[in-house]
């Protein structure tokens, strides 16, 4: 079996694993009411004129708060949806089945953030959010992903070191 397809092997058994014990986490509106905390104080974020936060699924925690603080204060909100220029982002808010607290991060599965994260300014700042049970040691990585600058979760934030 190729590397790579092992690789795909462990990633596709995480997200199966993640995705129902996320979507069965107590608490979310209240988690993700601390997540919404934490990321209005982080400095990237405060200083931030534009900023890309995406659309919550089941077992996300809540962005609706982070974009009326951000609205609230004067930035400039967009969601994938709105298809933003990758030039255009100050701060780009991730979501993710998982993360490390080194910024690897374990998406959907579609590649829409490691293609876009990987063409943003080299001053764009990415924000990996999860919820603390989405955090792990070790993440199955490819070439092609692209890790986060700063991990938030309702425990506070995990900064990549370096």
């Amino acid at each position: 079996m190729a590397a790579g397809t092992s690789s795909l092997d462990a990633k596709d058994r995480l997200r199966r694993e993640l995705r129902p014990l996320r979507r069965a986490l107590a608490d979310q509106h209240s988690r993700s009411e601390r997540i919404r905390r934490v990321i209005a104080e982080l400095d990237d974020v405060r200083h931030a004129r534009r900023v890309l936060v995406f659309d919550s699924i089941a077992g996300e925690p809540e962005m609706s708060g982070v974009r009326d603080d951000l609205t609230t204060r004067g930035a400039e909100v967009r969601v994938p949806e709105d298809e933003p220029t990758s030039s255009w982002p100050d701060v780009v808010v991730v979501p993710g089945v998982a993360f490390t607290a080194h910024g690897a991060r374990l998406g959907q599965g579609g590649g829409w953030y490691d293609r876009y994260l990987a063409a943003t300014r080299p001053d764009c700042i990415a924000v990996g959010v999860c919820f603390r049970e989405q955090l792990r040691d070790d993440l199955p990585t490819e070439p092609h992903d692209v890790g986060v600058d700063v991990v938030v979760t309702d425990d506070g934030v995990v900064q990549r070191p370096g």
